[in-house]
């Protein structure tokens, strides 16, 4: 049985956020990146948490003092990889703005080849006059003027395909060139923090499942500990994502409502968890329950958010 309640506990815990990373961000080689900034980020993070922990040795048993400092220096990071985003990011132009100018530049050109088809449609005219008269004189040498024709055309050929090649090769360096989706970006930023937070929170315990018989918590005796803290931890994973996009949404449009919405959240959910200290008081039923309830209207009002802000059909 704990082989299964290993894997189980496993999948609870990061099958959305990795089923999100693979089908979304994985695609995208700089949104990979970002990802891998946000879980190095969040892990700076959390190494001057644990310094500044060490550092005052009387405050090490006061979970209040570790927790709200904690939440500071995230969300001191988060606001500085977002200055680093926006000074890498916002001045590039997005896929779709090249795809317009593309477009754009495609139908200027079409006009600009109608324009001259139309004006010099006189001088095809007697062009061909003078074509056709001059045939009658020129029946010898049909052979060597069809040679010429066919080596300049040849020639036309091999230049039209250069400059498609060149047309292409541009093409592809102004994509990879494109930042990519601002939601996107903050939520692959948020990813990757929720998984370093996964990994670094849970995998420890998670480890220990593999061991011979169980654990249950004594805030809530009939619940299995990893089960409870692969719940819990699913919550604030996918909580990471909802914070990042609304931070960096607020930072970006300047509605500082949205970032004091993530600062309070942040620090509300992370104190709910010392409801599962092994207290008279404490409740895991109370924990789980309302870190659950916070994380549904968090992410229903990160949809909202962006709805209004017409943040997710953006082109620019």
């Amino acid at each position: 049985m704990t082989q299964v309640l290993f894997y189980g506990c496993l999948f609870i815990t990061f099958s959305p956020i990795l089923a999100f990373f693979f089908m979304v961000i994985a695609k995208n080689s700089q949104l990979v990146i970002l990802t891998i900034g946000g879980s190095f980020f969040w892990l700076v993070s959390i190494l001057i948490s644990a310094i500044w922990w060490y550092i005052i040795p009387p405050m090490r048993e006061q979970w209040w003092f570790i927790i709200s400092f904690s939440v500071l220096f995230q969300e001191i990071f988060r606001y500085i990889f977002y200055r680093l985003y926006s000074y890498g990011f916002n001045d590039r132009p997005s896929l779709n703005q090249i795809k317009e100018t593309r477009h754009q530049m495609a139908l200027d050109s079409m006009r600009k080849r109608k324009q001259q088809n139309g004006g010099s449609s006189s001088n095809e005219i007697e062009s061909i006059n003078n074509e056709i008269n001059n045939n009658n004189n020129n029946n010898n040498n049909d052979d060597d003027e069809n040679k010429e024709i066919t080596e300049e055309e040849k020639e036309k050929i091999k230049i039209e395909k250069q400059k498609q090649r060149e047309i292409e090769i541009s093409a592809r360096l102004e994509t990879l060139s494109a930042r990519p989706n601002h939601t996107l970006s903050s939520a692959a930023i948020g990813v990757g923090s929720g998984v370093a937070y996964g990994f670094i929170m849970f995998g420890s315990i998670l480890w220990e499942s593999t061991g011979p018989g169980t654990l249950f918590s004594p805030a809530c005796p009939t619940v299995n500990l990893f089960m409870l803290s692969s719940i819990i931890t699913l919550f604030m994973t996918l909580l990471h994502v909802v914070y990042n996009v609304l931070a960096f949404q607020g930072y970006r449009s300047k509605k500082y409502h949205l970032v004091a919405f993530v600062i309070i959240t942040h620090f509300v959910t992370t104190y709910l968890t010392l409801l599962n200290l092994p207290t008279k008081t404490t409740s895991c039923f109370g924990s789980v329950f309302t870190v659950g309830v916070i994380t549904l209207f968090s992410v229903g009002f990160c949809i909202f958010s962006l709805l209004k802000s017409d943040s997710i059909t953006k082109i620019h």
